[in-house]
């Protein structure tokens, strides 16, 4: 790691108790410009600090040798009231548990923490928190990939919740150089990107979702023609979120719903047996571990009074319940939208919270309807 002629006895130190704990491995080019993006030269009087077990050892050293350190390296002390008292500040946050304190200030000094964008106890608590949640989260989902508990549990130790941090928020990305150091994968790769990937990424069913009269599938161009007449009408539209669209506009929403997106949208044609269109659906799945979805529907002015939207309303929800896993299904419509509401009832949905004047929307405040479905409650009502 570099020539050890340019580099004062202080860092040749510090290099040998850092080879000591990590091991000697190679630096890349690539984990050197990391490590440049996200760490600052640690300062002579910090290498002091370090010999002398008072400040954590650098989290890196690039292969000229510079040790590199957090740009907040030193403030704990500050925040200690000085280095000779960070260790008792740091140790209280585990109160009541000494040994514990002890084991993660020794993992401190060591620089193991090297993971989190920002490095104090605090963090230190819900890294490990999160990780234990995550991994308990997987056991669940290796047995049921929609038990919802295990959706709950691996979204928030993933992507947090409110007053929570998750593990996206909390890592850095991290190097090959980490993966030889620790000998495994990286902490991001083990418990953000592979659970992400196995039991958060939705996939698609094997389209289209046949009923009865019916055929749910993903958009295709000619459908625009079906769609030009209803959406220039100022009265179609009057309920919905986007006003009266002419005919390069409906091709154009079209095509963006053709487009390959993350998967979390589900944008559907409504046709029937012999191919005429008769309107659209949506499924967005949302929520903590994407245990959620919010369900709409439009039918066109010329099919309606068929019982084509309730028809394929049941479709989507069968389709949220059990190929996405979801555990509630919601919708939210205008308090005027009359229909919306009568057909959300027909599906057993309850209608749980009634906003007054909450929704600004094509020049006034409007108010709104949530209703909801919770999957056992659908189950219970199926054949």
């Amino acid at each position: 790691m570099g020539d050890d002629t340019l580099r004062s006895p202080v860092e040749m130190a510090v290099h040998d108790r850092f080879v000591a704990v990590n091991g000697d491995h190679p630096m890349t080019a690539e984990d050197d410009a990391y490590v440049r993006a996200h760490f600052v030269a640690a300062t002579p009087e910090a290498l002091d600090a370090m010999l002398a077990g008072l400040l954590p050892l650098p989290s890196y050293v690039l292969g000229d040798g510079t040790p590199m350190v957090p740009a907040t390296h030193a403030s704990l002390a500050d925040v200690a009231g000085g280095t000779d008292r960070l260790h008792d500040w740091f140790v209280a946050f585990w109160e009541g548990d000494a040994e514990t304190g002890e084991q993660k200030w020794v993992h401190y000094l060591n620089g193991q923490y090297v993971a989190l964008r920002e490095v104090t106890p605090v963090r230190i608590k819900q890294l490990l928190e999160r990780v234990a949640e995550a991994a308990a989260a997987v056991d669940l989902l290796r047995h049921d990939p929609h038990d919802g508990v295990g959706r709950g549990m691996l979204g928030e130790a993933i992507d947090g919740v409110i007053a929570v941090a998750g593990l996206d928020s909390l890592l850095l990305p991290m190097t090959a150089y980490d993966r030889l150091r620790f000998g495994q994968p990286t902490l991001r790769e083990t418990w953000v990107d592979h659970p992400r990937a196995e039991f958060l990424t939705p996939v698609p069913p094997v389209w289209p979702l046949r009923t009865e009269r019916l055929l749910l599938r993903p958009f295709e161009p000619g459908d625009a023609d079906a769609f030009v007449g209803a959406w220039a009408s100022e009265e179609w539209t009057s309920l919905l979120l986007t006003r009266p669209q002419n005919r390069a506009e409906v091709v154009d929403m079209v095509r963006r719903r053709m487009e390959p997106g993350d998967g979390r949208f589900v944008g559907l044609a409504v046709v029937t047996h012999d191919g005429t269109v008769v309107g659209d659906s949506m499924l967005h799945l949302q929520g903590t571990g994407l245990s959620e979805g919010e369900i709409g529907w439009t039918i066109l002015p010329d099919q309606g009074g068929r019982g084509y939207a309730t028809e394929a309303a049941q479709a989507v929800l069968g389709l949220g319940f059990e190929h996405y896993g979801l555990r509630r299904i919601v919708a939210n419509l205008d308090t005027r939208n009359d229909r919306s509401a009568a057909l959300c009832e027909r599906l057993g949905m309850r209608r749980e919270v009634h906003r007054v004047g909450d929704f600004w929307s094509k020049g006034q405040w409007t108010s709104s309807y949530e209703y909801a479905l919770l999957r056992d409650d659908w189950r219970a009502t199926q054949p």
